[in-house]
């Protein structure tokens, strides 16, 4: 049996998945099998995938059900003792799964293992923010601070799964890492062997106010499901998709609705008055 399982959910990426799966055949450590859904592609995905000659990469197509339905699918079909997820767009470096091998067999292999990624812009490369273990349960409850790159031991993402409510477009991973920091450790790797590549057809970059207020209320359903997320994090996950919305508006030149949204988030959790995100939409408000 491999010891990771990756996971790739796909949609219409036949142009990047190449990459991202060329990536994982250039690890250093080699036990570990791929299993990418293909979630209705209309592309020739499947060619892509398939005319690849290494038998751990198997694929699999459904009719379009969204990522996270995708990602169970994977999880359910897993033969590693870790699952990985990583997005059809995004790529590792060389050395990511022989260090997260060596850093889950010093922890003694734990649930939740995280190893940080830089953001591939088209003319730079950025490091994102190192974590601190004192603080890192604090501020992933604010925040998404993993994107969807992390390991899950598989019996743990059988337990938690992804919501499959297919209008939930943002934080579905986030809602995961939230119900897994309600019940473990959440273990991380400062060094940043993971890669985000950030393009204009990202999920993140294509959102308008709707889709976001849609998926923000989708995941406060998902996560009062759950008896150990407490009120302090629905009242955080609520004011940060609300931020993010106001961020839309801001951008579509809705300055009245962006004001409005931005003034109910800050009234949920104050600390967000002084976030970047913050001072881009009273840019974005001001001048235009």
């Amino acid at each position: 049996m491999p010891y990771f399982t990756v996971v790739i959910p796909t949609y219409n990426r036949a142009n990047r998945i190449t990459k991202a799966i060329d990536s994982l055949c250039a690890q250093e450590f080699e036990d570990w099998e791929l299993i990418v859904v293909d979630d209705g592609s209309t592309d020739n995905t499947k060619e892509k995938v398939n005319a690849l000659a290494d038998a751990r990469v198997h694929y699999l197509y459904q009719e379009n059900a969204e990522r996270g339905a995708a990602r169970n699918k994977g999880t359910a079909l897993a033969k590693g003792k870790y699952v990985f997820f990583l997005d059809s767009d995004d790529f590792i470096y060389p050395t990511h799964l022989a260090h997260a091998y060596e850093e889950l067999q010093r922890l003694n292999e734990p649930e939740f293992f995280h190893i940080r990624y830089k953001e591939v812009f088209e003319n730079k490369t950025v490091r994102k923010a190192l974590l601190q273990s004192a603080t890192i349960k604090e501020k992933t409850s604010k925040q998404n601070r993993f994107a969807c790159q992390f390991f899950l031991r598989t019996d743990i993402a059988n337990q938690i799964q992804f919501s499959e409510n297919r209008d939930l477009k943002i934080g579905e991973d986030w809602g995961v890492i939230l119900r897994v920091s309600a019940r473990h450790t959440l273990h991380f790797s400062n060094q940043h062997l993971g890669a985000i590549v950030q393009h204009g057809e990202r999920s993140m970059q294509v959102a308008d106010v709707n889709t976001i207020l849609k998926s923000r209320d989708i995941l406060l359903r998902y996560l009062k499901e759950d008896e150990l997320i407490t009120q302090s994090i629905l009242d955080s996950v609520e004011a940060e998709l609300t931020s993010l919305a106001a961020l839309a508006a801001a951008i579509n030149q809705d300055k009245k609705l962006a004001k409005q949204l931005l003034s109910k988030a800050i009234q949920r959790k104050p600390y967000l008055r002084w976030t970047k995100r913050t001072l881009a939409i009273y840019k974005k408000i001001a001048l235009g």
